[in-house]
């Protein structure tokens, strides 16, 4: 497809690749389920699902059933894990298209009961302070004798979600979950099988404090299977400054479009809550919040051009935003980085956009919107590209 826009958000698998190194590596012989939920935060949930298939993966995680099938549809046969809630219809659906449920109720638990003819796979979500979804750790022993009993669902694994995994060091809601979570999987011990609660947060505090030797909390010396997400693309959401391995994946970039000159008090965009000081030069840039660039960042963001950090000025619009380019001598090359790196290697952090757009990296991510192309680059992309082709 021509792209007549010149918006992308490139995506290097051979940093993916990288970063999924790391995790083998640090996390050797654990439960694995990397997260590709949310078109893969951002990245393309299809491409990265079969680079992960490719380099071992052996579950994939997802929210919704539907991301489930979309990756079915494009041939990923590597177990996939579906993390949100479903009725009867849905584990008629899961079953059919061999997706493993994450069951979190009784109510779903008699679903799948109902409609499983043969063996079916599923996990076991316990709420151990989310509050969100899960079973209550005093329902764990009825759970364990109504499995016992039964013949057609096999229990694969059992699980619960972090409250504040990447502030895990200085949280105690963290040791709490982990001692109510040790409780269940003392009970559940007899069925052999991962027990699966880090996130990206959770894991890296974890690699951190095992280098301490001094008051460690007891869950840090266990080992538990992990989730990780945002971490695989390239981020580190804790405090923990020794993860330098980590490769940012994704690169957001545009080109100007056109630069207008302005005046003392020319106003910029709706409403012109931003206006010239002096005479200026702002830069149209064909990007805007339909494309996922978050509104908030109005006269408040920032962006790499010709290797300098500019100011968003004036309201970020539906299809564009504007940069002050005043400070810029040499405008020749055209093209902006919104976040990740430019040619140069200088970078521009989604994080660091968050803080200025009062929100977190995971939201600047994932809201890159379908409409902005992805382009994958690395030897990975053009081997996956390649097979795809003859398939």
């Amino acid at each position: 497809m021509i792209f007549h826009r010149k918006t992308c958000a490139e995506v290097d698998l051979d940093a993916l690749e990288s970063n999924w190194n790391f995790l083998k590596k640090n996390a050797a012989g654990k439960f694995i389920c990397p997260m590709v939920k949310a078109n893969a935060y951002g990245h393309g949930d299809v491409m990265v699902a079969k680079a992960l298939e490719i380099w071992g993966a052996q579950h994939l995680g997802v929210c919704l059933i539907e991301e489930g099938l979309l990756l079915r549809r494009f041939g990923i046969k590597t177990d996939i894990l579906v993390f949100r809630g479903f009725d009867r219809e849905g584990a008629e659906v899961m079953i059919e298209n061999k997706l493993t449920p994450v069951v979190s109720t009784w109510e779903q638990y008699q679903a799948l009961e109902s409609v499983a003819q043969s063996e079916q796979r599923f996990h076991l979500k316990f709420d151990t302070g989310m509050n969100r979804l899960g079973f209550d750790a005093s329902e764990a022993l009825a759970l364990v004798e109504k499995i016992k009993n039964q013949k057609k669902l096999k229990l694969a694994g059992v699980l619960t979600h972090l409250v504040a995994g990447e502030n895990s060091v200085d949280s105690g809601m963290t040791d709490l979950q982990f001692e109510s979570f040790e409780k269940i999987r003392n009970i559940f011990q007899l069925f052999k099988i991962p027990f699966h609660v880090l996130n990206s947060g959770g894991f890296l505090t974890q690699l951190s404090l095992k280098t301490k030797t001094k008051d460690l909390p007891t869950w840090v010396e266990k080992e538990w299977g992990l989730r990780p997400g945002l971490m695989l693309y390239g981020y580190n959401p804790t405090v923990a400054e020794e993860f330098s391995e980590l490769k940012i994946v994704m690169t957001l970039k545009s080109q100007v479009a056109v630069v207008r000159k302005l005046r003392p008090e020319d106003g910029v965009s709706y409403n012109h809550t931003w206006k010239a000081k002096k005479n200026s030069q702002i830069a149209v840039v064909p990007i805007g919040y339909a494309d996922g660039y978050r509104r908030s960042l109005s006269n408040r963001g920032l962006a790499l051009y010709q290797g300098q950090r500019v100011p968003i000025v004036g309201n970020v619009c539906m299809d564009y935003l504007m940069l002050d380019v005043s400070e810029i001598s040499d405008l020749a090359d055209p093209e902006v980085i919104l976040f990740g790196h430019n040619d140069k290697n200088q970078f521009l952090s989604a994080m660091e956009l968050a803080k200025m757009g009062q929100t977190i990296a995971w939201e600047i991510l994932t809201s890159v919107s379908e409409r902005v192309p992805r382009i994958y680059k690395g030897t990975w992309a053009k081997k996956i590209e390649s097979e795809s082709r003859l398939k």
